[in-house]
């Protein structure tokens, strides 16, 4: 009787338990996510702790278009010195193009606000576009958008353009910790303005990781360019005020190239001191101490500075550089690199004098001893050069600066994290050894003859693997078989059948010699099973122009990069050394002119995930996209739940026969 009692009572208490979980998800799901119109910002920016319960953190972002002319600019209302750091209003630009500027603004701020969360709360944003005559959408860097691909914010793909006027509400939960971004889904958007910060915290960097744990806090820095002039966080001038004394800062940088830049690189600096880079990509790496940072377009890299004992300012050096045209290296070809407009202030906090000997030995201060050893961490760069390259000003190019910067690290000299708490997490795994699938995709480019008011004029084509990317017709992740969509299909493995069970591969379009230039325009499909492991090679045989990439809902590991020989990339492939040696994890990658590079991943998250070319100088492509379908064989259905009412986009074509 005893035994049935306790075995009742059990019952009892599982049972309550049920019910009051299943009465929480109740309360969330109904909880009320429409914010108001006083609480445009509803911070979630706390220290993380394991035992909280997710938030439901609610934000609203009022996009706008502003034109700015040279003659309109207010000069006495630009930053001065004196000022704290911000984000600059509209008008504040430096002048120095002439002519009119197109600007975006977001809540009536160039570059917007940060969102700071933690992992796995849960975030609504209401997105207004304001922007007359234009629809816009928002991507959200890093975010893997497991169970809700639909707010991945691909236009066409994902969802319908966010049109004038409107306001679409994105919700998904923040699942991969880190400095990520959220901007405007093409490139034109991104890097004129339509960008902010995504910072997700978690409990082990803000309390167990060994250099994160005891930092002052965070500051974030989105590198960008407008009216001319770089900009910090939107503003011409910025003075960084910090603590000195050896106080320990987390640095999150993240560089947007400006439109004519984007095969060039970005070093970064700070008078007297150096970096200890822990991250990139939201990804924890082994810390590189170093003395600066070339960034490329589209990379997030975390650093922890430690102040100097002296109260006064420093400058925050940023070098702009030009193509070579030998290796891609970008040397120095502005005049003003040692900008003065922005400063790092250290401010005295009581706590001065020298530091230990074991603090100032591990790189984060620097010292006499440090200066012996400079590097330099080329993010964007996969492949170091044999021969060290030097940029800088003509001071530093004389030789005993020279000097200082002939050492520099690559991608592949970096590791992922060993912490304990992180190496189950991010250390390679083993299954990835060997894959499921290989796909190429070969990037390439091709003048095309083209006839304009009677004068004939040459045009650059650009495709991947003889596609040209275009976009849908139809919304495709509500039916990616939609008779509609399917004959618009193309690549090498998208054999996605039709509901009448047509199977397309080469759309008849693109059967030459029906197309006249010889290119190929299609929506480009590489469709995955899910749960194969897969190895994407990225070929780039364009002798010209490096590119880089983001891939949207995953992660991928960086195992091998290499520059093409005479005989081809495709003919050194298998001979190309992979690292299975704790590879570091990236979302954004770098392909040099005439190099490969080799990339890993688990397709575990079904969706349709776009590789994503990130220098589409206007417009939402140039070609050079690529999505990749990861989904169940055969595809019977999408099985994804969309919200109730989600907006649909297609064609309206009236009836083939009809009465006038």
């Amino acid at each position: 009787m005893k035994k049935v009692r306790s075995i009742a009572v059990i019952i009892q208490r599982v049972l309550i338990t049920l019910l009051v979980f299943w009465s929480a998800m109740k309360v969330i799901h109904h909880t009320s996510i429409v914010p108001t119109e006083k609480a445009i910002l509803d911070s979630c920016d706390r220290p993380c702790n394991r035992a909280d319960w997710p938030r439901i953190c609610r934000y609203k972002l009022v996009v706008e278009k502003r034109t700015v002319f040279k003659s309109s600019v207010d000069h006495k209302s630009i930053i001065s010195d004196a000022e704290p750091a911000g984000a600059v209003d509209a008008g504040q630009f430096a002048g120095g193009r002439t002519g009119a500027d197109d600007y975006y603004l977001v809540n009536g701020k160039h570059t917007g606000p940060t969102l700071s969360v933690c992992e796995n709360d849960f975030i609504v944003i209401d997105v207004e576009n304001r922007v007359p005559g234009q629809s816009i959408s928002i991507h959200w860097t890093g975010q893997t958008q497991r169970h809700t691909p639909f707010m991945d914010g691909v236009p066409m793909v994902t969802q319908c353009p966010i049109a004038s006027y409107t306001t679409f509400q994105y919700k998904f939960q923040a699942d991969r910790a880190g400095t990520h971004l959220y901007h405007g889904f093409s490139s034109e958007e991104r890097k004129m303005g339509l960008v902010g910060g995504l910072l997700v915290h978690t409990v082990h960097e803000q309390r167990k990781h060994p250099l994160t744990k005891n930092i002052r806090g965070d500051k974030i820095w989105i590198i960008s360019e407008g009216s001319g002039s770089l900009l910090i966080n939107g503003k011409s001038r910025l003075l960084q005020p910090v603590l000195a004394g050896g106080v320990k800062y987390r640095f999150r940088v993240a560089y947007i190239a400006p439109v004519d830049e984007t095969r060039c690189e970005r070093w970064l600096e700070i008078q007297d001191h150096h970096l200890t880079v822990v991250a990139i990509d939201g990804n924890l790496i082994e810390p590189l101490v170093v003395q600066r940072m070339a960034l490329s377009d589209g990379d997030r890299v975390d650093f922890i500075l430690q102040t100097a004992t002296s109260a006064k300012d420093y400058q925050i050096r940023l070098f702009a550089g030009s193509e070579d045209g030998k290796n891609g290296t970008c040397f120095q070809r502005r005049k003003n690199i040692l900008s003065n407009r922005f400063k790092l202030r250290m401010i005295a906090n009581g706590g001065e004098g020298p530091l230990s000997q074991e603090v100032a030995s591990n790189g984060l201060y620097p010292n006499q001893q440090q200066q012996q050893h400079p590097l330099g961490f080329n993010v964007g760069r996969s492949i170091c050069e044999e021969t060290p390259f030097s940029i800088g000003s003509q001071q530093q190019q004389q030789p005993q600066y020279r000097q200082l910067y002939e050492q520099q690290v690559c991608l592949l000299g970096a590791r992922a994290s060993n912490d304990d708490d992180t190496a189950g997490k991010d250390k390679f795994p083993p299954l990835l050894r060997t894959v499921d699938r290989q796909i190429k995709l070969i990037l390439s480019k091709q003048k095309i003859e083209r006839e304009i008011f009677g004068e004939h004029f040459h045009d650059i084509s650009y495709s991947v693997n003889g596609f040209s990317f275009i976009f849908p017709t139809v919304l495709m992740l509500s039916n990616i078989r939609d008779g509609e969509l399917v004959p618009h299909l193309c690549g090498n493995s998208s054999r996605i059948n039709s509901a009448n069970g047509h199977s397309q591969q080469v759309p008849s379009k693109c059967h030459w010699p029906t197309t006249l230039d010889k290119s190929c325009e299609c929506v480009h499909v590489e469709t995955i099973e899910t749960g194969h492991r897969v190895e994407l090679v990225l070929i780039n045989e364009d002798p010209d122009s490096d590119h880089s990439y983001h891939l949207h809902g995953y992660r991928f590991y960086l195992l091998a990069a290499t520059r093409c020989s005479d005989k081809g990339c495709l003919n050194q492939l298998e001979a190309v050394h992979r690292n299975f040696d704790r590879p570091i994890q990236r979302d954004t990658i770098k392909i040099e002119k005439r190099s490969l590079a080799v990339l890993r991943f688990v397709a575990a998250n079904a969706g349709l995930w776009m590789l994503r070319d990130l220098g589409a100088w206007s417009g939402w492509s140039r070609g050079l996209d690529v999505l990749l379908s990861v989904t169940d064989t055969p595809p019977q259905q999408t099985g994804i739940d969309f919200p109730p009412g989600f907006p649909t986009c297609r064609n309206f074509i009236g009836p083939k026969y009809f009465l006038i």
